[in-house]
């Protein structure tokens, strides 16, 4: 049964999982992020907040490379934001250990209630704009709070998001940079988690699955992106955030 080959406790739990995977690839082909914002929500339903994290490690991986290569520019991303990479990478296995520790619902509630704020802050009149003279101290600065939300819900999102939307990059650069960020702050984060004994064989193997199933949703995703004008986007992004961390903090109170 697919439960038994999975470790998992019953069908009702797999099915719960795959509904995450699912949801969590149509998220990110369409957002180019969302993934474990969509995903983890409905897998803590069944499984503990950091095993869901776990769950991600090889679409993380995989999905984040997919959308990495959008548009060729690979280089000059790592060249742009490469102070911002080498600070989060470098606070990543420290900040993680708080992951590890903490209880679950003060995780929900910390990483929901961010990313509340975070949105409701870009939907003010005053939206945050970074200027090129600004972006170059900022950037080692957000790579830090990157790192450190890391290790409060195994997620980098919010402070990439909205650092990101600041600095006005188009749909498709903000997808393909963010994944970037992704991709390369994935090797951290699950480093940290193997060595823990949260990323187990079993656990890995799930996310194998996952993967395949968030591959084809992906493309599935970026499909509805190229029908959804700039500003139409950033709103839904948005939306999708605060909808998130509403649900994540109920849940947890």
């Amino acid at each position: 049964m697919l439960h038994e080959i999975f470790g998992f406790d019953n069908l009702t739990t797999a099915l719960i999982v795959l509904a995450g995977f699912f949801a969590a690839g149509l998220a990110k082909g369409t957002f180019g992020l969302g993934m474990p914002f969509i995903g983890i929500p409905v897998m803590t339903l069944a499984i503990p907040f950091q095993t869901s994290v776990a769950m991600f490690v090889v679409p993380n991986f995989t999905a984040n490379f997919q959308q990495m290569l959008m548009g060729g520019k690979i280089v000059v991303y790592l060249r742009r934001f490469r102070w911002l990479l080498v600070t989060m990478l470098i606070s990543v296995p420290f900040s993680v250990q708080f992951l590890i520790k903490v209880d679950q619902d003060i995780c929900l509630v910390v990483f929901g209630g961010l990313a509340v704020v975070f949105a409701v802050v870009q939907m003010l009149p005053m939206a945050l704009t970074v200027t090129p003279e600004q972006e170059r101290w900022l950037n080692p600065v957000m790579g830090l709070f990157a790192g450190a939300l890391a290790g409060v819900s195994g997620l980098y999102g919010p402070v990439l998001i909205i650092y990101f939307m600041a600095l006005r990059l188009s749909k498709d650069d903000f997808v393909a940079a963010l994944s970037l960020m992704y991709f390369l702050g994935s090797a951290a984060l699950y480093g940290t988690l193997a060595v823990a004994q949260i990323l187990t064989v079993q656990v890995v193997a799930a996310s194998a699955v996952g993967a395949v199933i968030i591959g084809v949703m992906v493309y599935l995703g970026q499909f509805v992106r190229a029908r959804i004008n700039e500003a139409r986007y950033r709103k839904l992004i948005l939306v999708l955030l605060i909808g998130i961390g509403v649900e994540m903090v109920w849940r947890a109170i």
